[in-house]
């Protein structure tokens, strides 16, 4: 073993006291600190978990991890941001369009269809991943169709979202597009996971390099371009500290120093991919 390994195990074995496991899957540190807790404490440790979830599934993490996303699917395919919304009303916010990124994630690395199958019979009934939804949060985009289609094919489901239309060239351009202008933070993160997304159906992208090149702090998108030493040295170069445990540290700008607050989950997930 490397010091370089030496080191990045020393980071997750001492990330791994921070991370919230009191709901039973990894999750940001929660202001309930039970499953227990009100709804709005479930929003804000849970909001983006469908995705964290998936990302942890595809580093390796087993168990909690790779059960969180199908335990996000009701049996009528109404998908939400967390099992213990199951049982609301359909929320304003049950889920979102960049949360089917993390069931699309999840998916490939399980190889499961039927989570998915029954989520794209849900959209095409209701025409979108949120009826209720005041705003566009829940209304599928063409790239997000596409994509998902995509992954539905790959993994043999028979059912395919309505409204397909967009041809892949163009979907390459828009995702190249969006990866030189849009602002740095969670929306190139999204980005990232979609390019990584389209690794895994064997579609190479020039969004990886783009992002590491407007970012080059940021260890996960050094990694995604296949620079993993450097990944490696930026990750230990780092002062990550748990703080307020309520960042994944990899969807900010690193400008912004969201490590500071790191949910410890962030951390082992880098560590996973670095030491495979």
């Amino acid at each position: 073993m490397t010091v370089y390994e030496l080191q990045l195990k020393h980071l997750s074995e001492k990330a791994r006291p921070w991370c919230n496991t009191r709901l039973g899957f990894p999750a940001k540190a929660s202001p309930g600190g039970s499953a227990g807790a009100d709804l709005a404490a479930t929003r804000s440790s849970q909001g983006d978990c469908v995705l964290f979830n998936a990302l942890l599934s595809f580093s390796g993490v087993e168990g909690e991890a790779n059960a969180y996303v199908p335990a996000c699917i009701a049996p009528d395919g109404r998908p939400v941001r967390s099992p213990d919304l199951l049982s609301e009303p359909s929320e304003l916010d049950g889920i979102s369009k960049d949360m089917l990124l993390g069931v699309l994630l999840w998916t490939l690395v399980s190889r499961e269809p039927t989570p998915l199958e029954r989520l794209i019979g849900y959209v095409n009934r209701t025409g979108c991943l949120c009826p209720k939804s005041s705003d566009r949060r829940c209304t599928l985009t063409p790239q997000m169709t596409y994509l998902t289609n995509k992954v539905a094919k790959a993994v043999g489901c028979k059912a395919r979202l309505k409204g397909d239309w967009l041809p892949g060239w163009l979907f390459s351009a828009l995702e190249v597009a969006s990866a030189l202008v849009t602002p740095l933070g969670y929306q190139c993160h999204l980005l990232s996971v979609k390019a990584l997304v389209m690794r895994l159906l064997g579609h190479s992208s020039s969004v990886p390099g783009i992002l590491a090149r407007r970012d080059s702090g940021n260890p996960w998108f050094l990694w995604l371009d296949g620079q993993e030493e450097k990944a490696a040295l930026t990750l230990l170069s780092l002062n990550v500290q748990p703080g307020r445990g309520s960042q994944w540290s990899w969807e900010r700008d690193s400008a912004e120093k969201a490590w500071k607050d790191s949910m410890g989950w962030d951390v082992i997930f880098l560590c996973n991919l670095l030491l495979k």
